[in-house]
Order: C-alpha cells, then structure tokens, then sequence
C-alpha cells in the first residue's frame, strides 16, 4: 500500500510558522544591537539615560563628573566623547547671546537670536522625559579635560556643522539670520588647514627676516634673541598638534589666501591673537616683548 503523502497546503503553512519563527527572533535580536551601538540622535542622549537607573524628575540626585583620566584618548570612548560634547554645547548655546569664547572669535560677531532674554534651552532640542539633561549638564569634565577633543578637527568640524544645520532647520524662528561657522569664528574652521599657514608662515618668518608687509618698520630687527636656529616650532603656541604642523608646514605654507589676508578687520585680530600667544608662551626666545610696531611702520589698528 503506497504511502500517504503530506497535502502541500499543510507543509505551506508549517513553512510559514518556522519562517515568521525565524524572522521575529532576528528582529529583537538586530533591533538590540542597533540600540546599545547608535544610542540614539547622540550619545548625549544614550550616555544620559544609562548615566542613573532613577528616571529622570525634580529632586534626582546628579551624578558624579567622570574621572579625568582618559579623557581625550585615542579616539576616546563613548561615555567621554558624550561628556565632552555637553562642554561644547554649553559653549555653543552660549555664544548665540554673548561672545563666543573660542580661540579666535569673530570680530564682527553680534547675538544670534532675535530675543537675547530667551536663549534656547536643553529641552528645545532634547525631550526631558527621556534625557536628564541636568545631570548630564551636571558631569562637564571641564575645559581642560576636554582641551584633547577641541584640538580634532575631524571630531569638532562634523559636530559643529551638525549642530550649526539643526539650530537653522528646528529655530530659524529665533534667529536674527542663519548661522554659519564664521557666525563664532573669525576664520571657518574648514579652512584652517589651507588659509592658516601661509599667514602663519609670514608671521613667524617676521621674527628672523624683514616683514613682507606693505609698510614694514623702518627699524627693523630681529625679534628672535637667536635668528640663526628654527627655535619658533610650531609646538612653542601649540600643546598637542604642534608637531604634525611642524610635518606638514612646508607644503601647506603656499598660497596666500587673499579671501582672509585682504580682510582688514580680520587681520588685525588675528595678529592681536597672535601677538599676545607669543608674548606669553614664547617669552624665553623673544628679545623683547613684541608689538605691532615692531613689524609694521604704523600700528594697523590706527
């Protein structure tokens, strides 16, 4: 007697059951993963919510800063890179109402927002029921922690450019016109690395040979006590780059950037930054302290 045969409508639906079986588990699987990795929008927000097992509400105890060691290691961990991006916030928050405290802010800044006496708040962008801003607010390691993220451009340039696109997208409202990097910064930070070296180059150069300026000193001499030696580094102004601009300054000091050298107002505060960044740390190699007049025949700024 021939064997009975399996119906195929009954092996369609065992398929279906062991599929969809299959199928939901990958799901929680996969859906958990991407969770613990992406951390949300930030890891602000994913570092906020781990940070207490209290949810967040009036009267929750902060927690405390984070040590200060490893801070800005290679690459840094999350929890750190999370840290350092709440000490730039507050500085990026703060400098649409007051002078951004950069390295070097724009001289023609001027407050951001249409109402000063309403800056945006932590709870503009972030929804307080799922992140304790306060307590994250709460554990900035400060600027000296943080000194190893500010000097990656490739971790302050994205991070700027992201925030700056938010800030015109979700409060275009508020703003007196749409922001842009040289908002803040008297140079844009994306053009750091073709701009700055050439004035660099011309500024440092001025300490040994007579400035390339349109109306140099009269009376001029060298600045630095030994002229002879390559004792101005890059390193001297510089902590932790210095020594990669040291490697590639040569090949970057080129081309003058005239979109920044005939910028009069620019120039000059530049200059006033730089002067000042090498009275205080280079002092030992100087013959006396340095002014505008020792380069230039009439102070600039007059």
């Amino acid at each position: 007697m021939p064997a009975k045969q399996t119906k195929p409508a009954v092996l369609f639906f065992v398929g279906l059951f062991f599929g969809l079986l299959v199928g939901v588990f990958l799901t929680i699987a996969l859906t958990s993963t991407s969770d613990e990795e992406e951390g949300g929008d930030g890891s602000v927000a994913s570092t906020g919510r781990a940070a207490s097992s209290q949810p967040p509400g009036p009267g929750a105890d902060a927690p405390q800063p984070p040590p200060g060691h490893g801070m800005g290691g290679a690459g840094g961990d999350r929890a750190e890179m999370s840290f350092a991006k709440v000490h730039f916030m507050k500085k990026f928050v703060a400098a649409l109402t007051s002078l951004p405290q950069n390295g070097l802010p724009s001289p023609r800044y001027k407050p951001l927002l249409k109402d000063p006496s309403h800056p945006l708040s932590c709870g503009d962008c972030h929804d307080p029921s799922k992140v304790n801003m306060e307590a994250m607010k709460s554990r900035d390691p400060g600027a000296e922690a943080v000194e190893p993220y500010r000097e990656q451009p490739r971790f302050m340039i994205p991070l700027m450019v992201k925030w700056v696109e938010r800030l015109n997208t979700r409060h275009k409202d508020k703003l007196v016109k749409p922001v842009t990097c040289t908002s803040c910064h008297a140079m844009d930070p994306r053009d750091s690395f073709t701009a700055m070296p050439p004035l660099m180059a011309n500024f440092v150069r001025a300490l040994k040979q007579k400035p390339q300026n349109k109306n140099p000193a009269a009376g001029w001499k060298p600045l630095l006590k030994d002229p002879g030696t390559k004792s101005m580094l890059c390193s001297v102004c510089h902590d932790r780059i210095g020594t990669m601009m040291e490697k590639n300054f040569s090949r970057l000091a080129t081309k003058r950037p005239a979109k920044y050298a005939d910028d009069k107002l620019f120039m000059i505060t530049l200059m006033e930054h730089w002067v000042e960044k090498l009275n205080r740390k280079g002092s030992s190699m100087l013959v006396k302290t340095v002014t505008c007049t020792d380069c230039h025949q009439t102070d600039p700024r007059k």
